[in-house]
């Protein structure tokens, strides 16, 4: 009879959330920036166009209601810079957790050390398609405001394998640990 140990199949679902994460850090700057070009657009094309209200108390133009309603919202996209840098700060420290845990068995320590140096060659190639990405005007125009997004994704490899090294520091401390403030049972003491 074959047992299916549940622990070493949670274990290998961290490989595969260490290769989402690094996936969506690539993926999320690219959603905020184009959220924020878009808005930025809508704003300047807000700002083109003017009309003349007339008979009311409160404006006397397109641009005063404008002002009330549409650009207090369209202002809010500078928070998606804001997002995507902590997005990139949540995923880096849910991969150093990871790896953390990963110190509970040495086979899955062994598995991330690979890991870590195959992600690191796709951290390579990940960076080539986005310099790639980079030399279209548009996209760089989108891109512009996003800078410590953009300085992640141009080091992507430098980026990848720190924080898997450091992954695997953490993994190797865990593993390394001692257990202490327990009380001892009997069978610790049977000597």
């Amino acid at each position: 009879m074959v047992f299916i140990d549940f622990d070493e199949i949670r274990k290998f679902g961290g490989i595969t959330l260490i290769i989402l994460s690094l996936f969506a850090i690539f993926v999320s700057g690219l959603f905020f920036g184009i959220f924020y070009f878009v808005m930025e657009v809508t704003e300047d094309s807000f700002k083109a166009n003017d009309c003349v209200i007339v008979n009311n108390v409160y404006v006397d133009s397109c641009q005063d209601l404008w002002d009330l309603s549409v650009y207090p919202f369209l202002a809010l996209r500078d928070l998606f810079i804001w997002f995507s840098f902590f997005f990139i700060f949540a995923l880096t420290m849910g991969l150093l957790v990871v790896g953390y845990q990963s110190g509970k068995s040495p086979v899955f320590l062994g598995l991330l050390i690979v890991f870590v140096i195959i992600l690191t060659y796709f951290g390579i190639e990940i960076s080539n398609i986005y310099r790639t990405m980079l030399e279209i005007e548009v996209f760089n125009d989108i891109m512009t405001p996003f800078t410590v997004y953009n300085k992640v994704m141009l080091n992507f490899p430098w980026f990848s394998f720190l924080v898997g090294l450091l992954s695997v520091t953490l993994g190797i401390v865990n593993y390394q640990r001692t257990t202490v403030n327990q009380i001892p049972t009997r069978d610790e003491l049977n000597y």
